[in-house]
């Protein structure tokens, strides 16, 4: 049996454990509260293959953001300070027409 199948069997006989039926047919005082306990206090699964997949593709990610602006940082700042050099260098029009003369 695993994990959950003997978590349910603690909570059958929780339950067949509970006052015979007799005329009053509402739960024994304290009953919802011991089988609520039962159920919280069994072992939490494990997480589950695709979180933790998903975990680690969120920090892969993560430092392949900051590797490329860490790598094109030059680029970025130039573009903020209003540099053209870089500009003109990635101009495949301009580099066409010089290829021309």
């Amino acid at each position: 049996m695993n994990k959950y199948d003997q978590a349910w069997q603690k909570l059958v006989a929780a339950a067949r454990r509970a006052a015979p039926a007799g005329e009053d047919e509402s739960a024994p005082f304290g009953f919802s509260t011991r089988v609520a306990a039962l159920a919280f206090g069994a072992e939490s699964p494990a997480p589950s293959i695709f979180a933790r997949l998903a975990l680690r593709a969120a920090a892969v990610a993560c430092v392949l953001a900051v590797v490329s602006v860490a790598v094109n940082y030059r680029a970025i700042t130039g573009a903020f300070e209003g540099e053209s050099a870089v500009a003109a260098n990635d101009d495949p029009v301009a580099e066409v027409v010089n290829l021309g003369s």
